[in-house]
This record gives C-alpha cells, structure tokens and sequence, in this order.
C-alpha cells in the first residue's frame, strides 16, 4: 500500500507547483510550502493511519498558505519599485556590462525566460528581473567568445 501514498503525495506536489507564475516569490512559497506541508501532513497522517490523506491535506494546506505569503511578498517589491526605494540598474554594473549588453549574449529560450518574468510582474523594470547569477554566467559566456590573446 505504499505506492498510492507515493502517488497521491506527488500528485499534490506536482499540482502545486504549477499553480503561479515562473520566478516570483509566490510560486517559490508555493513549492515550498506544499512540500513542507505534504511531510507534516503524512507525519501526523501516518500517526493515525491515513498517511496519504494527511499528506495531500498537509500539501493544500501549506502550498496555500506558501502562496499567500509569497504574494504578499511580492506586492511589497512592487510596491518598493513604484516608491523609488528599490533603484533600477546603473548603465554599467561593476563588471562594465550595460543591460543590453547582457540581452545581446542571451539566447532565445533565456530572453523567454526574462520575457515570462517580465509578465508576472509587468511593474518591476526588465533589467531588475535578471539574477547576479545569470549576469555572471553571461559574462563567462562572453570570455568565452572572445579570440586568444585578447
């Protein structure tokens, strides 16, 4: 009988974990919070011999509320974008990169990406939306294009 708890608990996971849009903190508290509530809930599920329904239970409960708390956090970066508190991009960073200059490395499938980011907080400036590590990772890309020697 251990199959349909497995199934049941990925079932709910996997639910939940599509429920927002990409890169925000909502779908982050989503995930995160539906994994954690599915292991509470099998926990104290399995204490009374329904593991699989205090699994599923336990993954409702804490993906809504994941979700809850990610929103809430992500209207309150919208929120510090549209006060001014929370500055967009210089023209160069520290590394001498404008914006566009990392854009001009990115690929399709990466601008698309950025694009979905974009469109999941149409308040937040473009340039906001891409990660310290992915600037790195383009500027590696960028090393890696230049010729021997220069």
């Amino acid at each position: 009988m251990k199959y349909p708890t497995i199934t049941a608990f990925l079932a709910v996971v996997l639910l939940f974990a599509g429920c927002s849009a990409p890169g925000t903190h909502e779908r982050r508290g989503t995930e995160i919070g539906a994994v954690s509530g599915a292991i509470l809930g099998g926990i104290i599920g399995h204490q009374s011999g329904e593991t699989a329904a205090g699994a599923a239970l336990g993954a409702a409960v804490g993906g809504t509320a994941g979700a809850a708390i990610g929103a809430a956090q992500d209207r309150e970066e919208d929120r510090r974008y549209e006060r001014g508190a929370m500055r967009a991009e210089p023209k160069t960073d520290e590394f001498g990169y404008t914006f566009q200059e990392y854009v001009d490395l990115m690929t399709d499938e990466e601008m698309e990406i950025l694009q979905a980011r974009a469109d999941a907080r149409p308040s937040v400036p473009l340039s906001n939306l891409l990660t310290d590590q992915e600037k790195a990772n383009l500027r590696l890309r960028a090393e890696g294009n230049r010729e021997i020697g220069r």
